[in-house]
């Protein structure tokens, strides 16, 4: 947020006090409604309310007209909460789980830029922490690849199966 200071001076009459005119000028982060978050991340506003229902996405603030407002830290939050279930093909379960940790380490950066500074003690506290929450990620991630690498395989052998077919019918026409 950036505060503007104006400062003009008022016309004095004749017999009357100088006055000073202080006009302060606050520059709010940009906000926007659910349609156009649900634009600016590529989704529908019925994603974002589910998300919101679900508590992955917390609740918005609401303008004067009651439309719910969104910042850009909840934009970042939801494109987010969108690439980890695209890429992984998480539960609802293990998405909670998911944004429940990195949730939990931004708590940690928080605190590990507290002033003043924790002591090293805490600072190697905090880093433990932090480092079984990435590993509940790494977790998520593993057992999505340990998926992936066993469609692979059972691919990979269709394809050898179907190969020797085609080499015994090219081999018989030949």
């Amino acid at each position: 947020m950036s505060v503007t200071l104006a400062l003009g001076f008022g016309k004095v009459l004749r017999g009357s006090k100088p006055y000073v005119i202080v006009r302060i000028m606050v520059m709010t982060p940009p906000q926007f409604r659910i349609g156009e978050l649900a634009r600016r991340v590529g989704t529908t506003p019925r994603a974002v309310r589910y998300y919101e229902e679900l508590g992955l996405l917390p609740g918005s603030d609401r303008s004067d007209g009651a439309h719910r407002v969104y910042d850009e830290q909840d934009e970042a939050r939801l494109r987010d909460l969108l690439r980890v279930r695209e890429l992984l093909g998480l539960t609802l379960v293990e998405l909670r789980e998911w944004m429940d940790a990195e949730d939990a380490r931004a708590r940690l950066r928080e605190r590990w830029n507290e002033q003043p500074a924790p002591d090293e003690t805490t600072r190697a506290d905090i880093i433990r922490e932090a480092i079984a929450h990435m590993d509940t990620q790494l977790l998520l991630v593993r057992s999505r690849l340990g998926s992936l690498e066993q469609l692979e395989d059972e691919l990979s052998a269709k394809r050898r199966k179907v190969r020797s077919m085609l080499a015994e019918i090219e081999q018989a026409q030949a």
